[in-house]
């Protein structure tokens, strides 16, 4: 069990991270390593009249985890950086976009393959200039987000095409990479200067020192000039598509994400959809809307006879999104349901019991697969 636990953490810290260092536009959530608290007290002057320390005043020995302790403790680091990495997901798309940039992506085409079906997405944006020349990342699951090709640019109708100047994409390029790596050099060389400043003093601690930066390759290396951006993709049931563009200086871009295969439900306004976190439904997210408003919500996650019942609140557009690690103990697949199971009544001085909110006249609840073999594309 300790092995799965750990495969799963470094699973999702890796993809945390890459999302993370993909740049300060799109770094969606701060992630803290975490480390052994260090105690470092100040010396005091020696006390001549002070008896000497005997060793019945020595302090106890520190307490050495048990194994239940340690299992503990990994299972709630891998808890931590699974939120982390989910949330950062719930906000990929326009709530990251620089102000006046979008992106949209228009499907264009569905084709049967023995692979699953081959789904293909024309890109489209607003606010880009003639002169921007934008890199395609893409950020699938269990993988890290990555910039896949640059030189991207937008014809008058605001479709993505390739740029129709390899050369001013090399230039641009080199530029890039000239000016992240001169930043990162000197930052290094400004944290050297400052140890070799002060000799008996320690040297500071640098922080958000890039290494060399290696621009993608050109989208001419795979497409002619003028020719349309497009990506074709096979998803499983629940799995979106998460795509962004962002320039070359990772200052500006847009980003956006479409479910091909919802799995989703939705009764009298109110509506459940689910979405995959990880591959074989380790992880989930549970995307709800049309719901009261800043309203504590009971959510029950129902798997076999165990039952886990959640109470998200809503935000000002009655809607709610939260994480949820899919599973059940002794088990290594099943499936769950998710369903509303009314507003979350907590009575307090301010709100009596009798002045409560009534349920939403609602009852949506969806099912998903979970476990072993459980990812499978349509």
């Amino acid at each position: 069990m300790r092995g799965v636990w750990l495969i799963l953490r470094d699973m999702v810290s890796r993809s945390v991270f890459a999302a993370c260092g993909l740049a300060a536009a799109f770094c969606l959530a701060s992630v803290a390593q975490s480390s052994s608290p260090q105690q470092n007290p100040q010396p005091t002057p020696a006390q001549p009249s002070a008896p000497k320390l005997q060793l019945q005043d020595l302090p106890p020995d520190p307490h050495t985890p048990t194994a239940a302790e340690v299992e503990q403790q990994h299972q709630q680091a891998v808890i931590n950086a699974a939120m982390r990495l989910a949330m950062m997901q719930a906000r990929w798309g326009p709530g990251m976009d620089n102000p006046g940039l979008s992106m949209e992506l228009t499907e264009t085409g569905r084709v049967k393959t023995p692979d699953g079906t081959k789904i293909t997405y024309r890109i489209a944006g607003t606010g880009f200039t003639a002169d921007d020349r934008m890199m395609l990342v893409r950020w699938p699951l269990n993988a890290e987000a990555t910039p896949v090709m640059g030189g991207i640019n937008f014809d008058a109708k605001g479709v993505a095409i390739c740029s129709d100047s390899p050369a001013a994409q090399e230039n641009a390029a080199e530029r890039s990479t000239a000016e992240q790596n001169a930043a990162a050099l000197g930052a290094a060389a400004h944290s050297e200067t400052g140890a070799s400043a002060a000799p008996g003093a320690p040297a500071p601690k640098t922080r958000n020192v890039q290494p060399a930066y290696t621009p993608p390759p050109s989208c001419t290396a795979t497409m002619q000039p003028q020719q349309p951006v497009e990506i074709q993709v096979t998803a499983a049931p629940g799995e979106a598509v998460r795509v962004a563009l962002l320039s070359p200086d990772r200052k500006r871009g847009a980003a956006v994400s479409v479910v091909p295969f919802p799995v989703a439900t939705a009764d009298k306004g109110c509506k459940l959809q689910v979405l995959l976190s990880m591959k074989d439904a380790a992880l989930v997210l549970v995307d709800g809307s049309g719901f009261p408003p800043n309203t504590p919500l009971k959510i029950e996650a129902i798997t076999g006879d165990d039952t886990r019942t959640l109470h998200p609140r809503t935000s000002a557009d009655g809607r709610i999104v939260m994480p949820l690690l899919a599973g059940s103990k002794g088990k290594t697949s099943g499936e769950t349901t998710v369903r509303f199971a009314g507003v979350y009544h907590q009575p307090t001085l301010e709100t009596p019991k009798e002045g409560a909110q009534p349920d939403p006249d609602c009852a949506p609840s969806v099912n998903f697969p979970w476990g072993e073999g459980s990812y499978k594309v349509e």
